[in-house]
Protein backbone atom coordinates (compact mmCIF):
# COMPACT_ATOMS: atom_id res chain seq x y z
CA UNK A 1 0.00 0.00 0.00
CA UNK A 2 1.35 3.66 -1.09
CA UNK A 3 2.19 5.65 1.86
CA UNK A 4 -0.34 8.55 2.25
CA UNK A 5 2.31 11.03 3.16
CA UNK A 6 4.81 12.44 1.11
CA UNK A 7 7.95 12.75 3.87
CA UNK A 8 9.20 16.67 4.43
CA UNK A 9 6.90 17.95 1.38
CA UNK A 10 5.84 20.98 3.45
CA UNK A 11 9.47 21.87 3.89
CA UNK A 12 9.65 23.80 0.48
CA UNK A 13 6.39 24.32 -0.15
CA UNK A 14 4.37 27.86 -0.39
CA UNK A 15 2.35 27.30 2.46
CA UNK A 16 -0.47 28.12 0.12
CA UNK A 17 -2.73 25.02 1.02
CA UNK A 18 -6.10 26.08 -1.07
CA UNK A 19 -3.75 25.70 -3.51
CA UNK A 20 -2.17 22.73 -3.22
CA UNK A 21 -2.40 19.35 -5.21
CA UNK A 22 -0.60 17.53 -2.73
CA UNK A 23 -2.37 18.86 0.22
CA UNK A 24 -3.95 15.43 1.14
CA UNK A 25 -0.59 14.04 0.87
CA UNK A 26 0.61 16.48 3.30
CA UNK A 27 1.02 15.51 7.21
CA UNK A 28 1.38 19.15 8.17
CA UNK A 29 -1.82 20.44 6.31
CA UNK A 30 -3.57 16.99 7.90
CA UNK A 31 -2.89 18.37 11.20
CA UNK A 32 -4.04 21.93 10.91
CA UNK A 33 -7.46 21.09 8.90
CA UNK A 34 -8.06 19.30 12.29
CA UNK A 35 -7.95 22.27 13.78
CA UNK A 36 -11.26 24.55 15.05
CA UNK A 37 -11.95 28.29 14.07
CA UNK A 38 -10.33 28.74 17.10
CA UNK A 39 -7.45 27.63 17.30
CA UNK A 40 -6.58 28.86 13.94
CA UNK A 41 -7.40 32.05 15.32
CA UNK A 42 -4.78 34.43 16.26
CA UNK A 43 -6.53 36.76 18.86
CA UNK A 44 -8.38 33.55 20.58
CA UNK A 45 -7.05 31.46 23.35
CA UNK A 46 -7.56 28.24 22.09
CA UNK A 47 -5.24 29.14 19.47
CA UNK A 48 -1.89 29.60 21.75
CA UNK A 49 -2.96 27.13 24.05
CA UNK A 50 -2.26 24.86 20.82
CA UNK A 51 0.80 26.71 20.16
CA UNK A 52 1.84 25.89 23.67
CA UNK A 53 1.11 22.55 23.34
CA UNK A 54 2.72 21.46 20.07
CA UNK A 55 5.72 23.58 22.06
CA UNK A 56 5.89 20.86 24.84
CA UNK A 57 5.89 18.57 22.78
CA UNK A 58 8.18 19.48 20.61
CA UNK A 59 10.15 19.73 23.49
CA UNK A 60 9.86 16.60 24.76
CA UNK A 61 10.52 15.01 21.26
CA UNK A 62 13.77 16.47 21.31
CA UNK A 63 14.79 15.87 25.05
CA UNK A 64 13.75 11.98 24.22
CA UNK A 65 16.09 11.95 20.92
CA UNK A 66 19.15 13.56 23.12
CA UNK A 67 19.03 10.66 25.29
CA UNK A 68 18.63 8.24 22.87
CA UNK A 69 21.85 10.26 21.19
CA UNK A 70 24.00 10.56 24.98
CA UNK A 71 23.50 14.06 25.34
CA UNK A 72 22.19 15.80 28.52
CA UNK A 73 20.36 18.97 27.68
CA UNK A 74 20.44 20.07 30.98
CA UNK A 75 24.32 20.42 30.84
CA UNK A 76 24.95 22.94 28.81
CA UNK A 77 27.74 25.68 30.13
CA UNK A 78 27.53 29.05 30.67
CA UNK A 79 30.34 29.65 28.16
CA UNK A 80 28.71 27.67 26.13
CA UNK A 81 25.39 29.62 26.57
CA UNK A 82 27.24 32.53 25.94
CA UNK A 83 28.90 31.17 22.34
CA UNK A 84 25.39 30.38 21.39
CA UNK A 85 24.10 34.14 21.96
CA UNK A 86 27.14 35.14 20.19
CA UNK A 87 26.85 33.50 17.35
CA UNK A 88 23.39 33.79 16.89
CA UNK A 89 24.16 37.55 16.81
CA UNK A 90 26.56 37.27 14.59
CA UNK A 91 23.72 35.30 12.01
CA UNK A 92 20.55 37.44 12.30
CA UNK A 93 22.86 40.73 11.45
CA UNK A 94 24.86 39.28 8.57
CA UNK A 95 21.21 38.34 7.35
CA UNK A 96 19.42 41.48 7.79
CA UNK A 97 22.39 43.39 6.41
CA UNK A 98 22.72 41.36 3.28
CA UNK A 99 21.88 43.20 -0.21
CA UNK A 100 18.63 40.82 -1.03
CA UNK A 101 17.11 41.15 2.54
CA UNK A 102 17.78 45.09 1.96
CA UNK A 103 16.17 44.27 -1.52
CA UNK A 104 13.44 42.23 0.00
CA UNK A 105 12.54 44.88 2.42
CA UNK A 106 12.36 47.99 -0.27
CA UNK A 107 9.98 45.97 -2.51
CA UNK A 108 7.88 45.20 0.83
CA UNK A 109 7.55 49.06 1.77
CA UNK A 110 6.46 50.44 -1.58
CA UNK A 111 3.80 47.26 -2.25
CA UNK A 112 2.30 47.46 1.12
CA UNK A 113 0.42 50.68 0.81
CA UNK A 114 -0.84 49.67 -2.46
CA UNK A 115 -2.02 46.36 -1.35
CA UNK A 116 -4.00 47.51 1.64
CA UNK A 117 -6.05 50.21 -0.73
CA UNK A 118 -6.44 46.59 -3.07
CA UNK A 119 -9.98 46.18 -1.75
CA UNK A 120 -10.56 49.84 -3.62
CA UNK A 121 -11.29 49.07 -7.22
CA UNK A 122 -14.04 51.73 -7.54
CA UNK A 123 -12.79 53.41 -10.92
CA UNK A 124 -11.57 50.40 -12.47
CA UNK A 125 -14.75 48.76 -12.09
CA UNK A 126 -17.10 52.03 -12.75
CA UNK A 127 -15.03 52.06 -15.91
CA UNK A 128 -15.36 48.14 -16.45
CA UNK A 129 -19.04 48.98 -15.90
CA UNK A 130 -19.37 51.57 -18.70
CA UNK A 131 -17.37 48.78 -21.53
CA UNK A 132 -20.36 47.00 -20.13
CA UNK A 133 -23.17 49.66 -20.99
CA UNK A 134 -21.46 50.64 -24.06
CA UNK A 135 -21.04 47.05 -25.43
CA UNK A 136 -17.62 47.17 -25.43
CA UNK A 137 -17.23 44.42 -23.09
CA UNK A 138 -19.87 41.60 -22.35
CA UNK A 139 -20.78 40.64 -19.09
CA UNK A 140 -18.64 37.51 -19.25
CA UNK A 141 -16.02 39.60 -19.86
CA UNK A 142 -16.41 41.78 -17.50
CA UNK A 143 -16.62 39.42 -14.25
CA UNK A 144 -13.36 37.24 -15.63
CA UNK A 145 -11.72 40.88 -15.85
CA UNK A 146 -12.80 41.24 -11.67
CA UNK A 147 -11.67 38.06 -10.98
CA UNK A 148 -8.28 37.95 -12.57
CA UNK A 149 -7.31 41.24 -10.92
CA UNK A 150 -8.35 39.86 -7.68
CA UNK A 151 -6.43 37.06 -8.54
CA UNK A 152 -3.16 38.57 -9.01
CA UNK A 153 -3.64 40.83 -5.67
CA UNK A 154 -3.90 37.71 -4.16
CA UNK A 155 -0.66 36.02 -5.35
CA UNK A 156 0.86 39.64 -4.46
CA UNK A 157 0.12 39.43 -0.91
CA UNK A 158 0.43 36.32 -0.26
CA UNK A 159 4.24 36.36 -1.36
CA UNK A 160 5.12 39.70 0.00
CA UNK A 161 6.74 38.66 2.69
CA UNK A 162 7.11 34.58 2.35
CA UNK A 163 10.13 36.09 -0.29
CA UNK A 164 11.94 37.72 2.55
CA UNK A 165 11.74 34.69 4.89
CA UNK A 166 12.43 31.95 2.69
CA UNK A 167 15.41 33.53 1.84
CA UNK A 168 16.45 35.18 5.36
CA UNK A 169 16.36 30.83 5.77
CA UNK A 170 18.04 30.28 3.10
CA UNK A 171 20.85 32.51 3.69
CA UNK A 172 21.27 31.33 6.93
CA UNK A 173 21.97 28.10 6.31
CA UNK A 174 24.35 29.18 3.27
CA UNK A 175 26.26 31.49 6.25
CA UNK A 176 26.36 28.92 9.26
CA UNK A 177 27.91 26.59 6.31
CA UNK A 178 26.49 22.93 5.41
CA UNK A 179 29.25 21.33 4.58
CA UNK A 180 27.86 18.04 6.79
CA UNK A 181 24.99 17.79 4.04
CA UNK A 182 27.51 18.08 1.46
CA UNK A 183 29.56 15.27 2.59
CA UNK A 184 26.55 12.83 2.81
CA UNK A 185 25.38 13.78 -0.30
CA UNK A 186 22.57 15.65 0.95
CA UNK A 187 20.74 18.23 -0.72
CA UNK A 188 21.25 21.71 1.01
CA UNK A 189 18.42 23.39 2.73
CA UNK A 190 19.27 26.65 1.57
CA UNK A 191 19.15 25.70 -2.01
CA UNK A 192 15.46 24.33 -1.30
CA UNK A 193 14.36 27.52 0.48
CA UNK A 194 16.06 29.74 -2.08
CA UNK A 195 14.21 27.33 -4.58
CA UNK A 196 10.90 27.67 -2.93
CA UNK A 197 11.66 31.98 -3.16
CA UNK A 198 12.32 31.69 -6.93
CA UNK A 199 9.31 30.31 -7.40
CA UNK A 200 7.17 32.79 -5.51
CA UNK A 201 9.37 36.10 -7.53
CA UNK A 202 8.17 33.89 -10.62
CA UNK A 203 4.78 34.16 -9.78
CA UNK A 204 4.88 37.50 -8.23
CA UNK A 205 6.53 38.53 -11.68
CA UNK A 206 3.92 36.77 -13.24
CA UNK A 207 0.59 38.57 -11.23
CA UNK A 208 2.80 41.88 -11.47
CA UNK A 209 2.22 42.05 -15.44
CA UNK A 210 -0.97 40.67 -15.37
CA UNK A 211 -2.20 43.63 -12.91
CA UNK A 212 -0.19 45.79 -15.38
CA UNK A 213 -2.09 44.93 -18.28
CA UNK A 214 -5.12 44.78 -16.17
CA UNK A 215 -5.55 47.65 -14.26
CA UNK A 216 -3.76 50.38 -15.96
CA UNK A 217 -4.20 52.42 -12.91
CA UNK A 218 -0.98 50.58 -11.50
CA UNK A 219 1.01 51.12 -14.09
CA UNK A 220 3.89 53.12 -11.63
CA UNK A 221 3.85 50.60 -8.68
CA UNK A 222 3.24 48.02 -11.02
CA UNK A 223 6.89 48.83 -13.20
CA UNK A 224 8.86 49.54 -9.60
CA UNK A 225 7.80 46.39 -8.14
CA UNK A 226 8.84 43.98 -11.30
CA UNK A 227 12.30 46.16 -11.38
CA UNK A 228 13.04 45.30 -7.60
CA UNK A 229 11.63 41.45 -7.92
CA UNK A 230 14.04 41.29 -10.90
CA UNK A 231 16.85 42.13 -9.17
CA UNK A 232 15.75 39.34 -6.02
CA UNK A 233 15.41 37.37 -8.62
CA UNK A 234 19.05 37.63 -10.58
CA UNK A 235 20.92 38.42 -7.17
CA UNK A 236 19.37 35.14 -5.69
CA UNK A 237 20.54 32.94 -8.51
CA UNK A 238 24.22 34.50 -8.27
CA UNK A 239 24.02 33.49 -4.16
CA UNK A 240 22.62 29.89 -5.04
CA UNK A 241 23.36 28.83 -8.14
CA UNK A 242 22.15 25.28 -7.25
CA UNK A 243 18.60 26.49 -6.25
CA UNK A 244 16.55 25.32 -9.13
CA UNK A 245 18.35 21.88 -8.81
CA UNK A 246 17.36 21.05 -5.85
CA UNK A 247 14.07 17.86 -5.37
CA UNK A 248 11.45 19.12 -3.22
CA UNK A 249 9.87 16.18 -2.07
CA UNK A 250 6.71 15.44 -4.00
CA UNK A 251 6.75 18.68 -6.25
CA UNK A 252 10.00 17.65 -8.10
CA UNK A 253 9.21 14.01 -7.79
CA UNK A 254 8.04 12.48 -11.34
CA UNK A 255 6.50 9.00 -9.44
CA UNK A 256 4.10 12.12 -7.67
CA UNK A 257 3.36 14.59 -10.11
CA UNK A 258 -0.38 14.80 -10.76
Amino acid sequence: MKEKFIAGIYNYCDRWCERCTFASRCRNYSGESKLSPEQLDVSNKAFWDTISSNFEEAVRLLHKAAKEQGINLNAISEEEEKEYKKRKLFLNTAVKQHPLSDLCKQYQKIVMPFVKKSGDFTDETRELVNHLHLGIKSEEEVVHTVADIGDCFEIIQWYLFFIDAKLQRALRGKIEGEEREAENAYQKDSDGSAKIALIAIERSIAAWIGLYNLLPLSEDIALQSLALLEQVQRKTKEEFPNAMQFKRPGFDDVATKQ
